[in-house]
């Protein structure tokens, strides 16, 4: 990385990532945090509590809110960029400049080890790794990477810029759009967990002979699973984010921009609404559905519709207002019961009393 200050500021402000630039234009060469920064480094500030670390540091380029902006005037050989989102920012110039390169590696374009049916066209752009399998009829779009081990069943489609990262399985017929990242260890359109049962309760697998299809700028954490569908097809519609271990069933639809973190668990047939999130170790019964800009917490579970946006929390679920106060009284309940014998004991001497 070596680029001016005001090339940034050229290339971002269009994108209202990047509002104005004071100080000097400087020549900025790394990222580094703002506890670590040093010379040529470009440093990120939200916090008014890193500003003396900062200051001290003098580092190349400080990119910061209009409301700190003012405490880097002293520096003299600085550029102070304002930003609207400072978080943001950091997101895509991070993603610009210092991003890991998965087009240039120690391996050639298309590894010799890579084992890739004739029928299947690489494109010029893409990238192949070692041990990876591509199957019959596979699409791969332009500038998509498959990484070492990755295996993509027969008419699985690839799209463009899409990145598979080691040991990722795509099952048969699934379709994973443009710019998606498939973390290690994902299971894309495995058979649903999908059986009847006779009288003596033995279990009778049924096909589960439907797809999987992920629209674009998806990413899933490691070690996700989403199953295929029974029938027709479980979605996951653009702009969705998971966490590692988390379990997507048969035959759902997460729609646009939700975010799914750690251990969460949703089972079958259910619908997710846009901008839902969805917080650690969540549970999500089958057949639910969940309106628009929900948010679940504190290890919800879910087994009934949710139908209007809000904060839920717990199992029973609950507004969260009502599940803090509820788990206010669960650590008095102790004392209280201490006080309810007390009264009872007072209640019985008033009543021999009266006798």
């Amino acid at each position: 990385m070596k680029i001016k200050a005001s090339q940034i500021l050229a290339d971002f402000k269009q994108r209202n990532i990047l509002n104005s630039m004071s100080g000097a234009d400087s020549l900025i060469t790394g990222i580094a945090p703002a506890e670590h920064c040093g010379p040529g480094d470009m440093v990120f500030v939200e916090k008014a509590e890193l500003v003396d670390t900062v200051i001290a540091a003098k580092p190349a380029a400080v990119v910061t809110g209009t409301d700190l902006a003012g405490q880097f005037n002293g520096l003299t050989e600085t550029a102070v960029l304002t930003s609207p989102n400072v978080r943001l920012a950091q997101a895509l110039l991070r993603q610009a400049f210092v991003d890991r390169d998965l087009y240039s590696s120690e391996w050639p374009r298309i590894h010799p080890a890579a084992v890739i049916h004739e029928s299947v066209k690489v494109p010029a752009d893409a990238v192949i790794g070692p041990g990876a399998v591509l199957g019959r009829n596979v699409h791969i779009g332009k500038r998509a990477v498959v990484m070492a081990n990755a295996v993509i069943e027969d008419n699985a489609h690839i799209g463009d810029e899409t990145v598979i990262h080691p040991n990722v399985v795509i099952g048969y017929n699934c379709e994973i759009g443009k710019r998606c990242i498939i973390k290690s260890g994902c299971v894309i359109g495995m058979e649903g967990f999908g059986f009847a049962q006779d009288e003596n309760r033995k279990s009778y697998r049924i096909p589960q002979l439907g797809k999987v299809v992920i629209e674009d700028d998806v990413v899933l954490g490691a070690n996700n699973t989403v199953d295929r569908a029974t029938y027709d097809e479980t979605r996951i519609r653009s702009g969705v984010k998971t966490d590692t271990l988390c379990h997507i069933a048969h035959n759902t639809e997460i729609d646009e921009d939700v975010i799914i973190v750690a251990q969460t668990g949703i089972a079958g047939s259910c619908y997710i609404g846009k901008r839902v999130l969805i917080s650690g170790q969540a549970a999500i019964s089958d057949h639910v559905k969940i309106a628009d800009d929900v948010v679940l917490v504190q290890r919800a579970g879910v087994i009934s519709d949710i139908d209007k946006p809000g904060v839920y929390a717990g199992h029973p679920l609950q507004p969260v207002r009502q599940y803090f106060k509820n788990s206010a009284l669960l650590t008095k309940l102790t004392d209280m019961k201490k006080q309810l014998n007390k009264l009872e004991k007072a209640l019985q001497n008033t009543d021999e009393q009266a006798k």
